[in-house]
């Protein structure tokens, strides 16, 4: 019973640790550097990629590192506490958690896959570098697209369960390439709705423009000689 108790207590440090680390905000930051408030410009994410194509490609990769960074220390720090294969990613989802609704910025953020990033590289650093290089590769590839970044991260999880499916060499991190899948795949769904909604505020302002331009003309004609 004590035990269980020394694991929850830990458990909830870390994840407490994990959160704090992730919310802090790093392109927000840096966004007002330069001027830029984040969260109405681009795709309105106080994140690396929104930094990197909407401000500056030089302080849009320092971003990256540093929010990499975040979720690699939240792992690094769980890990000294004594926490130990899957349940690592309690702390790395909390640093996730903290970029996306940091308590620093009135919980808005950024989009979490930098912070991913940083929590692969950690638990499976082979295994993550390989599948992510690729998935850089396609993330160029499909650089005109609005979903890329996920695009990208989608085809290296896929290379990464691949990999541990097949590779012997790579089939005793299949547990943990599981559960940093499964994390992925909420990170990219987060982020597919973030934009989609977002998609629909522009959307739906464009056409309230519309409507008073259109308003505007009538009365105009309304009020002019006949």
């Amino acid at each position: 019973m004590l035990e269980v108790f020394l694991l929850t207590q830990k458990l909830l440090a870390v994840v407490l640790v994990g959160y704090l680390l992730g919310a802090v905000p790093f392109a927000h930051l840096a966004g007002k550097l330069r001027g830029v408030d984040m969260f109405h410009t681009g795709s309105t994410r106080a994140g690396a990629a929104n930094l990197f194509w909407n401000v500056g490609r030089r302080i849009g990769l320092v971003v990256l590192f540093a929010d990499a960074a975040k979720g690699s220390l939240a792992i690094i720090i769980a890990g000294l506490m004594g926490i130990s294969g899957p349940l690592l990613l309690l702390a790395g989802g909390a640093a996730v958690l903290g970029h996306w609704k940091s308590v620093f910025t009135g919980f808005r953020g950024g989009d979490g896959m930098a912070v991913l990033i940083g929590v692969s590289l950690t638990m499976t650093p082979l295994l993550a570098f390989i599948s992510g290089m690729i998935g850089l590769v396609a993330a160029f590839i499909a650089i005109k697209s609005a979903f890329r970044s996920a695009f990208g991260m989608a085809v290296s999880f896929t290379v990464m369960l691949g990999l541990s499916q097949f590779l012997e060499f790579f089939q005793e991190e299949q547990g943990l390439v599981l559960a940093l899948s499964i994390l992925a795949v909420l990170i990219m769904a987060h982020n597919i709705l973030i934009h989609w909604r977002h998609a629909g505020m522009v959307a739906r302002n464009d056409l309230s423009l519309d409507l008073e331009l259109d308003l505007d003309l009538n009365d105009e004609e309304k009020d002019g000689p006949s």
